[in-house]
């Protein structure tokens, strides 16, 4: 019990505290949460992936190991909430919104900071191989699949080649992946912007949870908080396994795959015409509970 409060209050209570500031921020001052996103989705995020990657120390087979656990657990996810929305008789944009989320988790914001608080540089550098991953495969296939709600494949291929934080990703990828030399003034000014991120999404994430309304709740929003806080770990434990993954780089990755939903997928809904209302209800009651989850994770393994 020591150690699940200790969670709870050290690791967990700091990035609520941060995302409480934007609640009043939203509440108080009505601030457009429209522009934030927008900052961070096509400026500080990319940013975020870019000096993190390029700057990383991990051994190679490693950062390969990490990579495939991020792509694993994903595309089970997705496969996972497909089969769920069939059961669910949902219709296209439901079953695209229930893919989403259930496929790419908070793990900028909320799942970095938390590896920050409680492993340091060590559990964050290996936490943004997740983000990483994760990220291309969002402003990719996440895109793809929130376009295909309403779209035909030619028109959501078409919306995926126009998101410019894609190419930012794999400009990324690229650079690290041949060791290209980037300049240090350019490298500082993108590391600046990038740590902005985390604090700004932080903020996002409160002013969503202020943005919330009462009413009636849509049939499938329960069923996909279980899938994302309860299954999403089991899955994460199964590829840390499948993988032989240890120390700290196991824990980590499992706690990734354990997060709540990432809040732009809230942003792809509102973009794509989703079901945006039964999205923000998914988002904001798994980032409360996953408070609870996420610390009996940690007791219960030992991470």
């Amino acid at each position: 019990m020591s150690v699940f409060v200790s969670v709870l209050t050290q690791n967990i209570l700091p990035i609520m505290l941060v995302a409480s500031f934007g609640y009043w921020l939203r509440r108080r001052f009505e601030v457009h949460l429209s522009t934030l996103t927008s900052v961070v989705f096509n400026v500080l995020s990319p940013c975020l992936v870019f000096s993190s990657l390029v700057t990383s120390q991990l051994p190679g087979d490693e950062l390969l190991h990490l990579a495939a656990f991020t792509a694993g657990t994903i595309l089970t996810m997705g496969g996972l909430a497909l089969l769920l929305s069939r059961l669910l008789r949902l219709g296209r944009a439901e079953t695209a919104a229930v893919v989403l989320i259930a496929m790419f988790t908070n793990g900028g914001n909320y799942g970095l900071t938390l590896l920050q608080l409680r492993y340091g540089g060590e559990g964050l550098a290996r936490g943004v191989v997740y983000f990483v991953t994760s990220t291309l495969f969002f402003y990719t296939l996440g895109v793809l699949i929130a376009s295909l709600g309403q779209l035909s494949w030619r028109a959501a291929l078409a919306r995926v080649a126009r998101v410019p934080a894609a190419y930012a990703a794999v400009l990324a990828v690229v650079v690290y992946g041949l060791r290209l030399p980037v300049p240090a003034p350019l490298l500082a000014g993108i590391t600046v912007a990038g740590q902005g991120a985390i604090p700004i999404m932080l903020l996002i994430l409160g002013m969503q949870i202020a943005d919330l309304r009462r009413g009636e709740t849509t049939r499938f929003v329960w069923p996909a908080v279980g899938l994302r806080l309860l299954v999403g770990p089991l899955v994460g434990l199964g590829f840390a396994a499948l993988l032989g993954l240890t120390g700290v780089g196991r824990s980590a990755m499992i706690l990734q795959a354990s997060m709540s939903p990432a809040v732009f997928c809230l942003i792809l809904a509102a973009e794509f015409g989703l079901p945006t209302s039964a999205v923000a209800r998914i988002v904001v009651y798994s980032t409360l509970l996953s408070s609870l989850t996420l610390a009996a994770i940690i007791t219960l393994l030992g991470l």
